[in-house]
């Protein structure tokens, strides 16, 4: 026996002038098993789909030649038959590019920056819809055909709504039998309404002369079936009825609508859904008078699940935190109104998945703010317990934004921005929290995203610049290094604090490129420090964790110390403890690859971390800085200076060196000499300064350093 073949493979027509997004398009949809032809223009996109005949057409709607919009509407015109399913590429969800696109007869529309890991299943679920109605339009064609050699039920009704004549097509659940109608009224054989509305369209079929046609429905016993009746006028006073069992065709338009509303992962309802679940309740709520809130929630370090145990795993997670919700949401908590045909056919759930780990819940007549509350807390404590998936046991936290109508807002989009908004608000604030919006929270985000476009000019414009704080030798009060700090010149804001615009750039990545140019700087002055006075002096640099695993880590060093002529011995590279500790083999191989290269590696912030004896062994580092928070204390803290003098023995019992940070007083300094601490730095020893300052300082030093060896020369009788 011959095997089956394989289902044919979809063909998709990718149009765009940009080749990285063709290229990115077909690695995402050939992913999904679809075959890709790619067209530069849109002169291109017209001649590959008349001679390629693709299943799907994505069309960009900025192209030479043609545009998109140009292109969509000419494939309309030449189409014959069926309709290929067309997906507009728009540069953002501008209203008016949208409508455009639906105008020229898009099937769907995708938004810049895409989302390119669902850009392949998107594709397929429209494939998938367009298959089912193709399939209804087979149907239709069918049924037609079937009534042209085989009638169906048909009926004539004077106007008075009398049937003059019936005959029972062959689908006997079409209708009745004739004696049940021939001389009665329609109201005594069908159901009142039903009856109405078929006597209403028989008069305006009579008085337009128009085909007119009802679909109603009729259940029997368990059975509902779906009808459609077609009215023509075949007189001044008779019109000729033909009654169709719809019911297939109701079934696969049903199943059409589950593709575009229901979320195909979970099963609960999907952002379209839920935004037009939003909207009825927005209308009933401003008729009411009535108050409701919106929830926003996300799954905290959600990508770390993906990471780890994988998209499976993953997927398995978000399909139960889905059960988990639906029980957690107590009854008064749904949104199910009888007049609304959708939310009845999916249960009526106020719950939907955005996308992602992104769920929203919608409460609705809302008396207290404490009541959104509540159930924010609710969902808060049913995430927290453990989820048991595939044999591992999975912890995870949720962030909830809460925004209130009409306090908040008193529209779709708003609502919803202003609880994603408050839940970004309770991810800042810790995570596991829940949050109301505020406007304030605004203000603070757009000045975040001005704050951020000023970073990505910074470097650029030169705003960035190095202060050096000096380190010394104990012992001897000598400066043996400087610790590099860049800072910030805003052009309207003056001085930005360090602590406001690091967190920014690891958030955002930029402290990368901003890392590589206070390496490169600081390898410089410290270069020119040495070619200028002989003095060689190491400098340090601190290392983010997100620079410390850039793959590009070695070569960025090894560059700058090309570039400078600076020794590497001189170079020192300061870590935090969590990021030694993150990945500890991965860490071991990117510090053996410094070591090997002759950098000093040393732990910032030691003690406020959780390195292990054993780690720190295993790591080899050259140095500790004992975190200053220990040193604040000094001398009269007790417990502060036994947890110092423990790092410091425990350290040298290693042969590493201890560098004290935060020293601010004198009698600091002479404790911190007495426990053998080896360098020291802080505000007494001398403050972040410009390099001139630090030149100076180093002047000073080498002149009194002379001075000192002619004066004991002098004594032993030699000057």
């Amino acid at each position: 026996m011959t095997a089956p073949l394989p289902p044919p493979r979809g063909l998709v027509l990718v149009a765009d002038d940009d080749p990285v997004m063709r290229l990115l398009m077909r690695q995402m949809l050939t992913q999904v098993g679809l075959d890709v032809i790619e067209a530069e223009d849109g002169v291109q996109a017209l001649a590959s789909y008349k001679h390629s005949g693709p299943d799907l057409v994505m069309l960009d709607v900025d192209m030479p030649a043609l545009d998109g919009f140009a292109v969509c509407r000419e494939i309309r015109r030449q189409e014959v038959g069926g309709s290929v399913p067309i997906i507009m590429v728009t540069g953002g969800d501008e209203l008016e590019a949208v409508t455009r696109a639906y105008e020229v007869g898009a099937t769907d529309f995708i938004s810049k920056p895409i989302n390119w890991p669902i850009l392949g299943h998107r594709v397929l679920y429209v494939l998938r819809a367009s298959d089912a109605i193709a399939r209804l339009r087979i149907a239709d064609a069918h049924n037609r055909a079937v009534l042209a050699a085989i009638p169906d039920t048909f009926f004539r009704l004077n106007r008075e709504g009398f049937y003059l004549d019936y005959e029972q097509g062959h689908d006997a659940s079409a209708g009745f039998s004739l004696s049940d109608c021939v001389g009665s009224h329609i109201g005594d054989v069908l159901p009142p309404e039903i009856a109405a509305r078929l006597l209403d369209q028989a008069h305006a079929v009579l008085a337009t002369q128009h085909i007119g046609s009802v679909d109603y429905t009729l259940t029997h016993e368990d059975s509902t079936r779906h009808f459609e009746a077609r009215l023509v006028a075949t007189g001044a006073d008779e019109v000729l009825g033909l009654v169709r069992d719809i019911s297939e065709r109701k079934r696969t338009e049903e199943q059409i609508r589950r593709l575009a509303y229901c979320d195909s992962l979970t099963g609960i309802p999907n952002r379209q859904a839920f935004l037009e679940t939003l909207e009825r309740e927005l209308l009933r709520s401003k008729e009411h008078d009535k108050k409701f809130a919106v929830l926003f929630m996300d799954l905290d370090a959600f990508k770390r699940i993906n990471d780890t145990l994988g998209h499976d795993v993953g997927d398995h997670l978000l399909k139960v935190v889905s059960e988990r919700l639906r029980e957690t949401i107590r009854p008064s908590d749904l949104v199910l109104r009888a007049e609304h045909e959708f939310e009845a056919s999916f249960g009526g759930s106020n719950l939907a998945r955005l996308g992602g780990d992104e769920f929203t819940i919608l409460i609705p007549d809302l008396e207290r703010v404490e009541d959104a509350l509540n159930v924010a807390h609710r969902v808060k404590e049913a995430m927290r317990r453990p989820f048991m998936i595939e044999a591992h046991e999975i912890f995870v936290t949720a962030s909830i934004g809460i925004s209130l109508y009409p306090e908040d807002g008193e529209d779709c989009n708003s609502l919803l921005k202003y609880a994603d908004t408050a839940m970004y608000h309770a991810k800042n604030c810790g995570k596991n929290n829940a949050k109301l919006y505020s406007s304030s929270l605004t203000m603070e985000i757009m000045s975040h995203v001005k704050m951020e476009v000023g970073l990505r000019k910074a470097l650029q414009n030169n705003e960035l610049y190095l202060l050096y704080q000096p380190q010394i030798d104990v012992p001897s009060t000598q400066i043996v290094g400087v610790e590099a700090l860049v800072r910030w010149r805003h052009p309207e804001r003056g001085i930005i604090s360090p602590t406001e615009f690091i967190p920014l750039a690891e958030e955002t990545g930029l402290i990368v490129p901003i890392g590589e140019w206070v390496l490169r700087t600081a390898c410089n002055q410290a270069k020119a420090w040495q070619s200028d006075g002989g003095r060689a002096i190491r400098m340090a640099v601190n290392l983010s964790a997100k620079q410390f695993k850039d793959e590009n880590l070695m070569q960025i060093v090894l560059s700058a110390l090309a570039d400078t002529g600076l020794d590497a011995r001189l170079l020192e590279l300061e870590l935090t403890e969590g990021t030694l500790m993150d990945d500890a083999r991965a860490t071991m191989v990117t510090l053996e690859q410094l070591r090997g290269i002759g950098v000093y590696l040393s732990i910032d912030d030691f003690g406020t971390g959780y390195s292990s004896m054993n780690y720190l062994k295993r790591f080899d580092v050259r140095a500790l800085k004992i975190d200053k928070s220990f040193i604040a204390g000094l001398p009269q803290d007790t417990e502060n200076a036994a947890i110092t003098r423990a790092i410091i023995a425990m350290a040298h019992g290693l042969k590493m060196v201890v560098v004290a940070e935060g020293v601010e007083t004198d009698e600091q300094l002479l404790m911190l000499e007495e426990y053998g601490c080896d360098m020291a730095q802080g505000y007494f020893l001398g403050h972040p300064s410009p390099h001139d300052t630090i030149t100076a300082m180093l002047v000073r030093q080498t002149d009194q350093l002379a001075s000192l060896e002619t004066r004991a020369l002098r004594r032993q009788g030699f000057a």
